[in-house]
Protein backbone atom coordinates (compact mmCIF):
# COMPACT_ATOMS: atom_id res chain seq x y z
CA UNK A 1 0.00 0.00 0.00
CA UNK A 2 1.44 3.61 -0.81
CA UNK A 3 2.35 5.17 2.68
CA UNK A 4 0.37 8.29 4.07
CA UNK A 5 -2.85 6.79 2.15
CA UNK A 6 -6.31 7.26 3.20
CA UNK A 7 -9.57 6.35 1.62
CA UNK A 8 -9.49 4.01 -1.12
CA UNK A 9 -6.55 3.99 -3.59
CA UNK A 10 -6.30 2.77 -6.99
CA UNK A 11 -4.25 -0.38 -7.14
CA UNK A 12 -1.89 -1.63 -10.15
CA UNK A 13 -2.01 -5.83 -10.66
CA UNK A 14 1.67 -6.84 -11.75
CA UNK A 15 2.17 -9.83 -14.40
CA UNK A 16 5.66 -11.55 -14.53
CA UNK A 17 7.18 -12.16 -17.31
CA UNK A 18 9.34 -15.45 -17.50
CA UNK A 19 11.48 -14.75 -15.07
CA UNK A 20 9.06 -15.04 -12.31
CA UNK A 21 8.88 -11.54 -10.11
CA UNK A 22 11.56 -9.94 -10.61
CA UNK A 23 13.92 -6.86 -8.52
CA UNK A 24 13.37 -4.96 -11.42
CA UNK A 25 9.42 -5.22 -10.70
CA UNK A 26 10.22 -3.77 -7.28
CA UNK A 27 12.41 -0.99 -7.85
CA UNK A 28 12.03 -0.02 -11.44
CA UNK A 29 7.89 -0.28 -11.30
CA UNK A 30 6.62 -0.53 -7.67
CA UNK A 31 8.67 2.35 -5.73
CA UNK A 32 7.34 4.80 -8.55
CA UNK A 33 4.01 3.67 -8.54
CA UNK A 34 3.66 3.78 -4.65
CA UNK A 35 5.32 7.23 -4.60
CA UNK A 36 2.72 8.00 -6.88
CA UNK A 37 -0.30 6.93 -4.52
CA UNK A 38 -1.06 3.46 -6.46
CA UNK A 39 -1.10 -0.01 -4.56
CA UNK A 40 0.80 -2.95 -6.15
CA UNK A 41 -0.57 -6.47 -5.92
CA UNK A 42 2.51 -8.88 -7.87
CA UNK A 43 0.94 -12.24 -8.85
CA UNK A 44 2.66 -14.89 -8.46
CA UNK A 45 1.89 -17.64 -11.23
CA UNK A 46 5.07 -19.83 -10.95
CA UNK A 47 6.11 -20.16 -7.68
CA UNK A 48 2.75 -22.18 -6.54
CA UNK A 49 3.20 -24.66 -9.62
CA UNK A 50 6.81 -25.28 -8.45
CA UNK A 51 8.77 -23.22 -11.23
CA UNK A 52 11.10 -20.46 -10.42
CA UNK A 53 11.01 -19.37 -13.83
CA UNK A 54 10.97 -20.82 -17.79
CA UNK A 55 13.47 -18.41 -19.79
CA UNK A 56 16.16 -20.18 -21.15
CA UNK A 57 14.16 -23.16 -21.14
CA UNK A 58 12.24 -25.49 -23.41
CA UNK A 59 8.98 -24.63 -20.81
CA UNK A 60 9.14 -21.48 -23.03
CA UNK A 61 6.98 -23.32 -25.42
CA UNK A 62 5.26 -25.23 -23.20
CA UNK A 63 3.49 -22.93 -20.68
CA UNK A 64 0.17 -22.50 -21.00
CA UNK A 65 -0.08 -18.73 -20.55
CA UNK A 66 -3.97 -19.34 -19.73
CA UNK A 67 -2.57 -19.83 -15.80
CA UNK A 68 -1.44 -15.74 -16.23
CA UNK A 69 -4.26 -14.69 -17.75
CA UNK A 70 -6.86 -16.02 -14.63
CA UNK A 71 -4.30 -15.59 -11.78
CA UNK A 72 -4.48 -11.75 -12.74
CA UNK A 73 -8.51 -12.00 -13.15
CA UNK A 74 -9.03 -13.71 -9.79
CA UNK A 75 -6.78 -10.75 -8.62
CA UNK A 76 -8.79 -8.29 -9.92
CA UNK A 77 -11.89 -10.57 -8.64
CA UNK A 78 -10.13 -10.29 -4.98
CA UNK A 79 -9.16 -6.32 -5.29
CA UNK A 80 -12.92 -5.60 -5.83
CA UNK A 81 -13.81 -6.73 -2.58
CA UNK A 82 -10.86 -5.04 -0.28
CA UNK A 83 -12.18 -2.33 1.83
CA UNK A 84 -8.52 -0.18 1.22
CA UNK A 85 -9.29 -0.79 -2.90
CA UNK A 86 -11.03 1.45 -5.23
CA UNK A 87 -12.33 -0.95 -7.31
CA UNK A 88 -13.21 1.39 -10.36
CA UNK A 89 -9.62 2.11 -10.43
CA UNK A 90 -7.50 -1.69 -10.72
CA UNK A 91 -5.49 -1.46 -13.52
CA UNK A 92 -2.59 -4.48 -14.78
CA UNK A 93 0.27 -4.18 -16.27
CA UNK A 94 2.66 -7.09 -17.34
CA UNK A 95 6.06 -7.98 -18.75
CA UNK A 96 6.69 -9.92 -22.10
CA UNK A 97 4.37 -13.24 -20.89
CA UNK A 98 2.80 -11.06 -18.65
CA UNK A 99 2.03 -8.80 -21.58
CA UNK A 100 0.29 -11.83 -22.87
CA UNK A 101 -1.59 -12.15 -19.74
CA UNK A 102 -2.73 -8.25 -20.21
CA UNK A 103 -3.74 -8.56 -23.46
CA UNK A 104 -5.39 -12.02 -22.66
CA UNK A 105 -7.63 -10.23 -19.52
CA UNK A 106 -8.32 -7.04 -21.25
CA UNK A 107 -11.19 -9.09 -23.05
CA UNK A 108 -14.30 -9.34 -21.37
CA UNK A 109 -15.09 -13.02 -22.38
CA UNK A 110 -11.84 -14.38 -20.55
CA UNK A 111 -12.48 -12.46 -17.36
CA UNK A 112 -16.39 -13.18 -17.26
CA UNK A 113 -16.19 -17.24 -16.46
CA UNK A 114 -14.06 -16.68 -13.31
CA UNK A 115 -15.97 -12.56 -12.38
CA UNK A 116 -19.37 -13.71 -13.42
CA UNK A 117 -20.05 -10.31 -13.43
CA UNK A 118 -19.91 -7.26 -16.06
CA UNK A 119 -19.44 -5.06 -13.74
CA UNK A 120 -15.75 -6.34 -12.65
CA UNK A 121 -13.81 -5.57 -14.74
CA UNK A 122 -9.72 -3.50 -15.07
CA UNK A 123 -9.82 0.42 -15.06
CA UNK A 124 -7.01 0.35 -17.82
CA UNK A 125 -4.25 -2.20 -19.20
CA UNK A 126 -0.60 -2.00 -20.02
CA UNK A 127 1.18 -4.64 -21.72
CA UNK A 128 4.80 -4.15 -21.84
CA UNK A 129 6.18 -6.10 -25.20
CA UNK A 130 4.01 -8.68 -25.14
CA UNK A 131 3.93 -11.01 -28.01
CA UNK A 132 1.52 -10.43 -30.82
CA UNK A 133 1.88 -12.93 -33.41
CA UNK A 134 -0.69 -15.24 -32.11
CA UNK A 135 -3.78 -12.72 -32.28
CA UNK A 136 -6.82 -13.66 -31.08
CA UNK A 137 -9.64 -11.65 -32.24
CA UNK A 138 -13.59 -11.30 -32.86
CA UNK A 139 -14.36 -7.75 -34.53
CA UNK A 140 -18.11 -8.25 -32.20
CA UNK A 141 -16.11 -8.45 -29.15
CA UNK A 142 -15.18 -4.41 -27.57
CA UNK A 143 -12.65 -4.32 -25.17
CA UNK A 144 -14.09 -2.49 -22.02
CA UNK A 145 -11.35 0.05 -20.96
CA UNK A 146 -8.05 1.92 -22.28
CA UNK A 147 -4.83 -0.24 -23.04
CA UNK A 148 -1.41 1.53 -23.64
CA UNK A 149 0.77 -1.30 -25.39
CA UNK A 150 4.61 -0.04 -24.48
CA UNK A 151 6.75 -2.03 -27.28
CA UNK A 152 10.66 -2.26 -28.12
CA UNK A 153 11.26 -0.99 -31.31
CA UNK A 154 14.11 -3.63 -32.14
CA UNK A 155 12.54 -6.71 -29.97
CA UNK A 156 13.13 -9.80 -31.96
CA UNK A 157 11.60 -12.09 -28.89
CA UNK A 158 8.11 -10.65 -29.15
CA UNK A 159 8.09 -8.40 -32.33
CA UNK A 160 6.92 -4.47 -32.33
CA UNK A 161 5.54 -4.71 -35.60
CA UNK A 162 2.91 -7.36 -35.40
CA UNK A 163 1.85 -5.55 -32.18
CA UNK A 164 1.22 -2.28 -33.62
CA UNK A 165 -0.78 -4.29 -36.34
CA UNK A 166 -2.97 -5.18 -33.76
CA UNK A 167 -3.51 -2.37 -31.82
CA UNK A 168 -4.05 -0.78 -35.25
CA UNK A 169 -6.52 -3.41 -35.87
CA UNK A 170 -8.63 -3.12 -32.91
CA UNK A 171 -8.47 0.61 -32.80
CA UNK A 172 -10.26 0.47 -36.57
CA UNK A 173 -13.50 -1.95 -35.16
CA UNK A 174 -13.51 1.01 -32.10
CA UNK A 175 -11.64 -0.71 -29.19
CA UNK A 176 -9.66 2.23 -26.83
CA UNK A 177 -5.80 1.23 -27.37
CA UNK A 178 -2.85 2.94 -28.60
CA UNK A 179 0.80 2.02 -28.45
CA UNK A 180 4.11 3.59 -28.37
CA UNK A 181 7.58 2.36 -29.43
CA UNK A 182 10.99 3.50 -27.81
CA UNK A 183 13.41 3.43 -30.57
CA UNK A 184 16.25 1.25 -30.69
CA UNK A 185 15.54 -0.94 -27.64
CA UNK A 186 15.82 -4.22 -27.25
CA UNK A 187 13.35 -7.11 -24.98
CA UNK A 188 13.34 -6.42 -21.18
CA UNK A 189 14.94 -2.68 -21.93
CA UNK A 190 13.48 -2.28 -18.46
CA UNK A 191 16.21 -4.35 -17.13
CA UNK A 192 18.97 -2.79 -14.71
CA UNK A 193 22.60 -3.19 -15.96
CA UNK A 194 21.14 -5.97 -18.68
CA UNK A 195 23.81 -5.78 -20.91
CA UNK A 196 24.07 -6.51 -24.28
CA UNK A 197 24.10 -9.79 -25.39
CA UNK A 198 22.22 -12.93 -27.23
CA UNK A 199 19.77 -15.64 -26.16
CA UNK A 200 18.68 -18.78 -27.43
CA UNK A 201 15.10 -18.55 -26.52
CA UNK A 202 11.79 -20.38 -27.21
CA UNK A 203 9.42 -17.97 -29.04
CA UNK A 204 7.03 -17.13 -31.81
CA UNK A 205 8.30 -14.62 -33.53
CA UNK A 206 8.22 -15.85 -36.84
CA UNK A 207 4.51 -16.88 -36.32
CA UNK A 208 1.72 -14.77 -37.59
CA UNK A 209 -1.60 -16.94 -36.67
CA UNK A 210 -4.61 -15.14 -36.48
CA UNK A 211 -7.25 -17.25 -34.53
CA UNK A 212 -11.54 -15.79 -34.15
CA UNK A 213 -12.08 -16.25 -30.48
CA UNK A 214 -16.03 -16.60 -29.42
CA UNK A 215 -18.16 -13.74 -28.24
CA UNK A 216 -19.47 -15.30 -25.32
CA UNK A 217 -17.30 -17.37 -22.68
CA UNK A 218 -20.05 -20.48 -23.24
CA UNK A 219 -19.30 -20.58 -26.49
CA UNK A 220 -16.59 -23.03 -26.79
CA UNK A 221 -16.38 -22.88 -30.87
CA UNK A 222 -13.06 -21.06 -31.17
CA UNK A 223 -11.70 -20.14 -34.59
CA UNK A 224 -11.32 -20.84 -37.76
CA UNK A 225 -7.58 -19.58 -37.84
CA UNK A 226 -5.50 -17.39 -40.61
CA UNK A 227 -2.02 -18.25 -41.75
CA UNK A 228 -0.86 -14.85 -42.46
CA UNK A 229 2.33 -15.79 -43.61
CA UNK A 230 0.73 -18.46 -45.52
CA UNK A 231 -2.74 -16.75 -46.75
CA UNK A 232 -4.39 -19.87 -45.76
CA UNK A 233 -7.30 -20.56 -43.94
CA UNK A 234 -6.73 -22.89 -40.73
CA UNK A 235 -10.40 -24.53 -40.30
CA UNK A 236 -10.18 -27.12 -37.63
CA UNK A 237 -8.03 -26.79 -33.97
CA UNK A 238 -5.52 -29.64 -35.23
CA UNK A 239 -4.56 -27.51 -38.43
CA UNK A 240 -4.29 -24.20 -36.03
CA UNK A 241 -2.18 -26.28 -33.66
CA UNK A 242 0.07 -27.84 -36.52
CA UNK A 243 0.66 -24.18 -37.92
CA UNK A 244 1.78 -22.48 -34.57
CA UNK A 245 4.09 -25.49 -33.76
CA UNK A 246 5.60 -25.23 -37.01
CA UNK A 247 6.67 -21.66 -36.53
CA UNK A 248 7.58 -21.80 -33.10
CA UNK A 249 11.07 -22.69 -32.04
CA UNK A 250 14.20 -22.22 -29.69
CA UNK A 251 15.83 -19.14 -31.64
CA UNK A 252 18.90 -16.29 -31.28
CA UNK A 253 17.08 -13.37 -29.64
CA UNK A 254 18.75 -10.08 -28.21
CA UNK A 255 18.09 -8.72 -24.80
CA UNK A 256 19.73 -4.88 -23.27
CA UNK A 257 18.60 -2.26 -21.23
CA UNK A 258 18.12 0.97 -22.23
CA UNK A 259 18.15 3.76 -19.20
CA UNK A 260 16.34 6.37 -21.14
CA UNK A 261 13.48 4.13 -22.52
CA UNK A 262 13.26 2.81 -18.96
CA UNK A 263 12.64 6.26 -17.29
CA UNK A 264 10.33 6.95 -20.31
CA UNK A 265 8.18 3.59 -20.42
CA UNK A 266 7.73 4.19 -16.11
CA UNK A 267 6.89 8.20 -16.79
CA UNK A 268 4.43 7.13 -19.59
CA UNK A 269 2.53 4.46 -17.50
CA UNK A 270 2.07 7.03 -14.79
CA UNK A 271 0.75 9.41 -17.19
CA UNK A 272 -2.04 7.00 -18.73
CA UNK A 273 -2.91 5.76 -14.90
CA UNK A 274 -3.21 9.39 -14.11
CA UNK A 275 -5.17 10.13 -17.30
CA UNK A 276 -7.35 7.14 -16.89
CA UNK A 277 -7.87 7.69 -13.15
CA UNK A 278 -9.19 11.21 -13.06
CA UNK A 279 -11.52 10.03 -15.84
CA UNK A 280 -12.89 6.64 -13.98
CA UNK A 281 -12.75 8.76 -10.32
CA UNK A 282 -15.48 10.96 -12.17
CA UNK A 283 -17.69 8.24 -13.66
CA UNK A 284 -20.44 7.14 -11.33
CA UNK A 285 -20.84 3.71 -13.21
CA UNK A 286 -17.44 2.39 -12.06
CA UNK A 287 -17.79 2.97 -8.63
CA UNK A 288 -18.43 -0.30 -6.47
CA UNK A 289 -18.43 1.53 -2.87
CA UNK A 290 -20.81 -0.12 -1.16
CA UNK A 291 -21.24 -1.95 2.51
CA UNK A 292 -22.02 -5.16 1.31
CA UNK A 293 -18.38 -5.08 -0.69
CA UNK A 294 -17.08 -3.62 2.28
CA UNK A 295 -18.62 -6.75 4.40
CA UNK A 296 -16.86 -9.41 1.70
CA UNK A 297 -14.10 -7.71 1.94
CA UNK A 298 -13.73 -8.00 5.91
CA UNK A 299 -14.32 -11.46 5.25
CA UNK A 300 -12.31 -12.73 2.54
CA UNK A 301 -9.11 -10.71 4.15
CA UNK A 302 -9.83 -12.71 7.39
CA UNK A 303 -10.25 -16.10 5.80
CA UNK A 304 -6.87 -15.39 4.15
CA UNK A 305 -5.81 -14.27 7.66
CA UNK A 306 -4.69 -10.36 6.14
CA UNK A 307 -4.63 -7.61 8.21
Amino acid sequence: MPQNSSGKVPVVVMSHGSDGITEGMREVWAKPLLAAGYAVFMVDSFTPRNSAMIAGTGAQLTWNTTVNISDAIYALKLLTTHPRIDASRIFHLGWSRGGNAVTGAMWPNYRFPITQSESIKWAGSIPVYPGCNLRYKNPTLKITSPVLYLLAEKDDMTPAQPCVEEVQLLAAEGNPVQYKVYPGTYHVFDRINQAYKSNREGTYARCAVDVVMPSHASDMNWGPAFNRATKTILSTPAESDAAVKECAGTFWVTIASDSKAREQAVKDTLEFLDKVSRTAAQDPELTTDSAEIDKRAREILQKLNFK
